[in-house]
């Protein structure tokens, strides 16, 4: 048995050992479940049934109920090996059993696995499944529970911690607007650098501002600027009409919009199903706009 495969078999043992875990199979989703064994005890069995039935007609239904329980492995070369506390499971059409951990004295450990612990917590299994691996072998791994959070739960917990800056609707001219004539805007109060979210991990997330984005309230619909903090033409809109018909002026908005990316370690980590973008709740600036009248003197 190669050490890679070996590691897969302890991987699964561990996951039976957590009482419930969910693999994938070519035909049906399958879970490890703890089913009473022959003359007491429990074993692990893969149960590939359809949980969701076929609504129970003549042809085979069973009115969505979830089938039978079917390990994909013959435990009967299992059944009765080991201690009582020893786990059973399938391992495709393997059937295995295992001490997680081992038995033996943990002062014993050492010499059973042929190499020293790799770490404070780790433990020594045994693991013997068939017919690849009859005589069973001892090997340090670390349990679950002592792994800590995994990358995915990291990256997450990075990203929530983010905090967009409070920045308010700046505009200009200050004040008051004129119809037809360019409205500039900016976000006044953040920075134009970037945002650093972390976790308790080695995993960090970084915001990094792509751009602003500005409802300018008349009905004209959002439009994407750059990411402008100073006042300048970078974002502009022109009003068409006077907001007579507002008594503030124009329900104007704006929005922060960050790029997102993850390192784990300080290198560049990328997992599906991440976020690529953080958007600021939008911020409102009521913005009067007027008509301006020419007065002709002859």
């Amino acid at each position: 048995m190669t050490r890679t495969f070996l590691r897969l078999l302890l991987g699964a043992a561990v996951v039976a050992a957590s009482l419930l875990v969910t693999v994938s199979t070519a035909s049906a989703d399958c879970e490890l479940v703890q089913v009473p064994a022959p003359g007491g005890g429990y074993s692990w069995v893969e149960d590939c049934s359809d949980s969701g039935g076929d609504d129970g007609d003549d042809n085979g239904g069973d009115n969505g109920g979830g089938g039978d329980t079917e390990p994909t492995c013959d435990l009967s070369q299992v059944e009765g090996e080991g201690p009582p506390t020893a786990v059973q499971w399938c391992m495709g059409t393997e059937a295995c059993w295992g001490n997680i951990p081992s038995l033996n004295p943990p002062e014993d450990w050492e010499q059973l696995a042929g190499e020293p612990s790799p770490g404070e917590g780790w433990i020594v299994t045994y693991v013997t499944c068939y017919p690849s691996n009859p005589i069973g072998t001892w090997q340090w791994i670390e349990p679950p529970e002592e792994q800590g959070p995994s990358l995915w739960d990291l990256a997450w917990q990075a990203f929530g911690n983010i905090a967009t800056p409070d920045f308010t609707l700046a505009f200009s001219p200050p004040t008051q607007s004129y119809v037809n004539l360019p409205t500039w805007y900016w976000a006044d109060g953040p920075s134009d650098g970037e945002i650093l979210g972390e976790s308790t991990g080695a995993v960090n997330a970084i915001a990094t501002p792509d751009r602003i984005e500005v409802d300018p309230g008349d009905g004209s619909g959002v439009m994407e600027c750059p990411f402008a903090v100073d006042e300048g033409d970078e974002c502009l809109h022109t009003y068409v009409r006077a907001s007579v018909d507002h008594a503030d002026g124009y329900p104007a908005r704006m929005r922060l919009v960050y790029d997102i990316a993850f390192t784990n370690n300080g290198e560049p980590l990328e997992l599906d199903g991440l976020p690529t973008t953080l958007e600021s709740p939008w911020v409102d600036g009521p913005l009067p706009v007027a008509e301006v009248a020419a007065i002709v003197i002859e």
